[in-house]
């Protein structure tokens, strides 16, 4: 936590789209520093971009879906599944875009700056997102590559948290279970560093406000 409180937050905000991203500076303990990001996601006009809500990952077996999004190449991941909860498409942001965020209802985006072990998988809570909701503990996940490998992992923990200034890109987060209030270099580190897991993460709508928080659901690999 030491480490963590030098860091600086740079004081602007990079827009496109619909999404937004604010950069983070972390100092390595030799030196050197690193770009980090902390997307936010907003939420989209309901009458621009259909939601999602179709049956598919209803009636998809895990089978069907790994026909469905195989494309061949290895070491890229290319679906999401949850039994009767969600069969989500996952496509890769652009390189060095960071604030790229699908608009694609039934597909979710990769975070380039989640890296291995670690994963990162982000969406808008009007479109793929809301089903992030549903999303219990001890609930199996399936992450599928392109050539049709799939791994497990189980869901471990859930996180809210309210942005204390929803609009400004030096926000703390409130933690909702237990009050503590972390910074927005803390949060990433809690969600998108550290040892092997899954991170999947929307936006929380409240008091008429798209930016009023943040959902991180979190699973850990299956041995």
């Amino acid at each position: 936590m030491k480490r963590l409180a030098q860091w600086l937050i740079t004081g602007w905000v990079f827009a496109v789209g619909l999404v937004v991203a604010w950069p983070l500076t972390a100092h390595a303990a030799e030196g050197g520093e690193q770009r980090l990001y902390l997307p936010v996601i907003l939420n989209l006009n309901s009458d621009e971009i259909p939601t999602t809500g179709g049956h598919a990952e209803s009636v998809l077996t895990l089978q069907a879906f790994i026909a469905q999004v195989s494309d061949g190449q290895a070491g890229v991941l290319r679906g999401v599944y949850v039994e009767n909860v969600l069969a989500y498409r996952v496509d890769q942001q652009p390189a060095d875009n960071y604030t790229y965020i699908t608009s694609q209802p039934d597909t979710v985006t990769q975070f380039g700056l989640a890296r291995p072990p670690v994963i990162g998988l982000l969406a808008h809570n009007t479109l793929a997102g809301a089903r992030f909701f549903d999303l219990k503990e001890g609930a199996q996940v399936w992450l599928i590559e392109g050539d049709g490998r799939s791994h497990a992992y189980r869901v471990s923990r859930r996180y809210e948290y309210q942005a204390l200034q929803p609009n400004s890109p030096t926000s703390d987060f409130k933690d909702l279970a237990t009050g503590e209030v972390l910074t927005a270099a803390e949060v990433f580190a809690r969600h998108y560093m550290g040892p092997a897991h899954l991170t999947l993460q929307t936006c929380i709508a409240r008091d008429g406000l798209s930016t009023w928080g943040r959902l991180f659901v979190i699973a850990e690999p299956e041995p």
